[in-house]
């Protein structure tokens, strides 16, 4: 599914809590015309199969746009994306929560923290248990 209002074109893969980061994604980056998000899935081979043909598409289609991929299949596999061409940055699953990086500001092709790895809390679940 691709979502283009007036600004970013969004290439969402696989679940629904993708279709819903995208529209929350497409709100938020507001006018950026020159860009092109991926935002992928790794449940299945065939689905990283598809993240990668949609990026290819993408490219021929917007050889001027900026391409960003993100999601599961980026967050697993940014090596992987990265070595791709088409490509102009890795955002993982966290990241893409931060709209600024879509920009052209990002310095790194690659940038995915580890998931595993808790570096906050949300607040109001550690007041639950107070």
């Amino acid at each position: 599914m691709s979502i283009a209002i007036s600004g970013p074109e969004i290439i969402t893969l696989g679940c629904r809590l993708n279709l819903a980061e995208s529209q929350a994604l497409a709100q938020q980056l507001g006018d950026q015309e020159n860009l092109v998000i991926v935002n992928s899935c790794a449940v299945t081979n065939e689905a990283v199969r598809q993240t990668r043909q949609a990026i290819r598409k993408a490219r021929r289609r917007r050889p001027e746009a900026r391409i960003i991929v993100t999601g599961c299949a980026a967050q697993v596999e940014p090596e992987n994306f990265a070595a791709m061409p088409e490509i102009d940055a890795v955002l993982g699953n966290s990241e893409k929560q931060q709209p600024l990086l879509f920009g052209h500001g990002l310095n790194e092709k690659i940038r995915v923290a580890d998931i595993m790895a808790v570096h906050q809390t949300a607040p109001h679940l550690a007041t639950a248990f107070c």
